[in-house]
């Protein structure tokens, strides 16, 4: 059986794995959903300097601290992000990694440098405190009205320095040496323009039609299952 660790996006939690937890878990695979650094149930724990580095460090010593091996590390959106730090402070815990419509970064790469008009979107969506950000419409990341109910009532505020700050070096080698899937959520653009990087360093590319950003919540089974056939065949 398999580990898979879900990173979850901006302004999420380990809760935003509700729904597509439990179908992994009922197919006999160890599922962790850990919540990051100032964010969720550990938003009070947010403050200026909580950025990429902290949250990959965040995944990293989870990996290492419950001795998990060959896991399958699975980021959505920022997610993205912190998995590609993680993967480079315990390359050998990792034994593959997916991005599920996410940032992939290399060295010196930062949210607002892959997805230039999200530092806009931020700065017109202040929190109550100048170094974090507030939670985006619900609607614009593909939620519909029930979706959007269940988002807007548990998104926190999350650290601004998450987007600001470039990822560290030393995730190249390692991605290189692992298998990479990307999957494209394609029914929304977020992320179209990450793509030919991606094709371009090898990751296997999975276009998803007829799902949304927010594919974890509306569409649970349909990442499940390409979740699953990642699992290699038992002996």
């Amino acid at each position: 059986m398999a580990t898979f660790v879900l990173v979850h996006g901006s302004w999420g939690g380990g809760w935003v794995w509700d729904r597509l937890r439990p179908l992994l878990e009922e197919a006999g695979h160890t599922v962790l959903t850990p919540t990051l650094t100032g964010l969720a149930e550990r938003h009070h724990l947010s403050a200026p300097d909580v950025g990429v580095s902290a949250h990959g460090q965040d995944i990293a010593e989870l990996l290492a601290f419950d001795r998990l091996e060959d896991v399958i590390l699975v980021g959505h959106s920022y997610g993205g992000m912190a998995i590609t730090a993680a993967a480079a402070l315990v390359p050998d815990r990792v034994g593959q990694v997916v991005y599920v419509d996410a940032f992939s970064p290399t060295t010196g790469d930062s949210a607002f440098s892959l997805v230039p008009w999200l530092e806009k979107a931020f700065a017109e969506t202040p929190a109550p405190v100048e170094w974090e950000v507030a939670p985006l419409d619900p609607a614009l990341l593909g939620a519909d009205e029930e979706g959007a109910a269940w988002l807007a009532g548990r998104l926190t505020p999350m650290p601004l320095r998450t987007h600001q700050e470039p990822l560290g070096p030393g995730s190249e080698q390692v991605l290189a040496a692992k298998p990479v899937s990307y999957f494209h959520c394609a029914d929304q653009g977020f992320f179209a323009d990450l793509i030919p990087s991606a094709q371009s360093r090898g990751f296997r590319i999975v276009g998803l039609t007829g799902i949304n950003h927010i594919g974890l919540l509306t569409e649970p089974r349909t990442l499940a299952d390409e979740l699953l056939a990642l699992v290699p065949a038992a002996d």
